[in-house]
């Protein structure tokens, strides 16, 4: 699993990210990170229930907090852990821009998405192609 924490907004909001989550270890973890957002233990329990599949993901964010944790699972493929990884960006720029007022259409909620994508691209990329060692290169042919 690859953990990563960073600020945008100008450091007003914090985002954390779990990503490539297996077996009963990282479960733990994440649970309890989970819990530490304060949501009931049900909410808890529902989270780890997606996670335990493959391809899955769960975005949590606390409004008061200004934070949004993001969950990723194991992938079955590089495509399916990218995937599940835009509809994770995603749902924290949603929850980003709801707090603000932002309209989830709007070239500003493109660039927090543009943001929060920039931030985590290096442990991503690790996920994504780790033969490249997190960097990932392209050649026309």
């Amino acid at each position: 699993m690859v953990t990563q924490g960073f600020y945008v907004m100008g450091g007003d909001w914090y985002v954390m990210g779990y990503y490539g989550i297996s077996g009963d270890g990282d479960l733990y973890e994440v649970y309890k990170a989970i819990i530490s957002t304060g949501v009931r233990e049900e909410s808890a329990d529902e989270a780890i229930s997606v996670l335990r599949g493959r391809n899955a993901g769960y975005t949590l964010s606390d409004f008061s907090g200004h934070y949004t944790v993001m969950f990723v699972s194991e992938a079955d493929c590089y495509d399916e852990m990218y995937d599940t990884i835009q509809h994770e960006l995603k749902h924290a720029t949603e929850h980003i821009c709801e707090y603000y007022g932002i309209d989830p259409r709007s070239e500003e909620s493109a660039r927090i998405q543009g943001d929060i994508s920039r931030e985590m691209y290096k442990a991503v990329s690790i996920l994504i192609c780790p033969r490249c060692g997190g960097f990932l290169t392209y050649s026309h042919p």
